[in-house]
């Protein structure tokens, strides 16, 4: 103590100060460092509660990523699916439209063909018939030059039975 003295330290005056300061020590650990340590821990605990869950969110973010490039692969191949059943479909359409045409042609030529063969057997009947007229006539007035009276009208007869029989049973019938 006598060291103390001779440093002018006072030792009621030092004991005095260690006490405030221990007092002062304690009240700020107590009312200020305490609750600032607890609130800082309370920080800490929420700044690594929410990394936790950005990377959780992250990781949420990037599966749901990789699943919707799957889900647009998935749609990609079956949109390029259906394009192709439907390229393939209309292929079928058209050509069933070729098909349809094509039919309805030789239709129309079948009909054309009949009635160009009606036509032409009808043609060839008139002109069986009008030959036939033509040569009876032809026939008659030949006989009538050739013959007497008497053998002009038998012969005239049977010529024209004979050429009306060959007109209607004539090659078309």
């Amino acid at each position: 103590m006598e060291l103390l003295q001779e440093l002018g330290i006072d030792f009621k005056v030092l004991a005095i100060n260690a006490a405030a300061f221990l007092l002062v020590l304690w009240l700020l650990n107590r009312f200020f460092f305490g609750p600032f340590a607890g609130f800082l821990a309370d920080r800490k605990q929420r700044i690594e509660g929410q990394m936790t869950e950005a990377e959780q969110a992250r990781q949420q973010a990037k599966e749901q990523q990789e699943q919707m490039l799957a889900q647009h692969e998935k749609l990609r191949g079956e949109l390029a699916r259906e394009a192709d059943k439907q390229r393939e479909t209309a292929r079928e359409e058209a050509r069933r439209i070729v098909e349809e045409a094509n039919r309805q042609a030789q239709d129309r030529r079948r009909s054309a063909d009949e009635a160009l063969a009606r036509e032409t057997a009808e043609t060839r009947r008139e002109l069986r018939a009008e030959t036939a007229g033509l040569a009876t006539e032809i026939a008659r007035k030949a006989l009538a030059r050739a013959l007497g009276p008497d053998d002009r009208a038998a012969s005239v007869e049977a010529a024209v039975r004979y050429v009306e029989q060959l007109a209607d049973s004539g090659p078309g019938k």
